[in-house]
């Protein structure tokens, strides 16, 4: 067509042109959103890593609080042998109030096949004086430590043990007291009583305690985490180790190329560092 003496066009986009322009669009579409996912999983995982933290420092509070998660009631007696006090459910005691034992903090179980995407806390109970029935137990080999849960040891235990899912951004790695060598298997770590001092007579001492970051010399595979815990009790040397330096837990982002250690150090305060890499190093 000729306007003023000048060809117009009425044509529009060729094939080749349209084809140029879709493949262009579709690439910034890709990378725009390339992009928002990657930042959307880093975001999740900094958010899993942080929760995380706070759960795990949550537990600490409540072993320093002498907070017992189960309202049933249960009986403690050190009859019978054995290298644990004996808890059974039922009785007229509270919560635990017992002439023979007290509760004496927590235990927090990660890593192993078992606990990948998981990890377990469990309440401790302990004997609150030797067989003389008067003087007060001064450290956790005395004190015969036992998972209140149903083990060997404690067929009709009631029982504390809570397994949690860790965030789902995150996938356990390995774990170390800090200063040894990491390990992919079960890491378990107490916060102890310190046994400084039981007040009271014949009744369980509850209320805030000093605690101590300790391990388990003789953790056993292969069987429940409560009797793994249950025989650390048994007589040998080493048992109820202090963590001095504190203890570190690696876990991977499940969506980028990161992880990161959460560190609970011996002072009982929980951390973490986000690392580039999954390995933690």
């Amino acid at each position: 067509m000729k306007r003023g003496g000048k060809n117009i066009s009425t044509h529009g986009f060729t094939v080749v042109e349209t084809l140029i322009v879709l493949a262009v669009t579709s690439g910034l579409f890709v990378i725009t959103a390339v992009a928002i996912n990657g930042r959307q999983q880093k975001t999740e995982f900094q958010v899993g890593i942080r929760n995380l933290q706070q759960q795990f420092q949550q537990i600490i509070t409540e072993a320093a609080t002498g907070y017992y998660p189960v309202s049933s009631s249960f009986r403690c007696s050190l009859i019978g042998g054995g290298d644990n006090v004996r808890l059974q459910g039922g009785g007229s005691n509270e919560q635990g109030s017992n002439e023979a034992c007290t509760f004496v903090g927590k235990a927090l179980v990660v890593g192993g096949p078992d606990h990948l995407d998981n990890y377990s806390v469990f309440s401790l109970a302990a004997r609150r004086v030797l067989d003389d029935g008067v003087t007060e137990v001064r450290n956790p080999a005395e004190a015969m430590v036992t998972a209140i849960a149903p083990s060997s040891a404690n067929g009709s235990s009631p029982d504390t043990q809570i397994t949690k899912p860790i965030p789902n951004a995150l996938t356990f790695v390995s774990a170390r007291p800090v200063g040894l060598g990491w390990a992919s298997g079960e890491v378990a770590a107490s916060f102890l009583s310190g046994f400084a001092n039981f007040e009271g007579s014949g009744e369980e001492t509850g209320g805030s305690q000093r605690l101590e970051l300790r391990g388990f010399a003789n953790w056993s595979t292969g069987v429940s985490d409560a009797d793994a815990i249950d025989r650390e009790a048994i007589p040998g040397p080493g048992r109820y180790p202090l963590f001095p330096n504190g203890v570190e837990y690696c876990f991977r982002s499940n969506g980028t190329n990161q992880s990161a250690i959460v560190t609970i150090s011996s002072g009982l305060a929980v951390s973490y560092k986000i690392k580039a890499g999954i390995t933690c190093t």
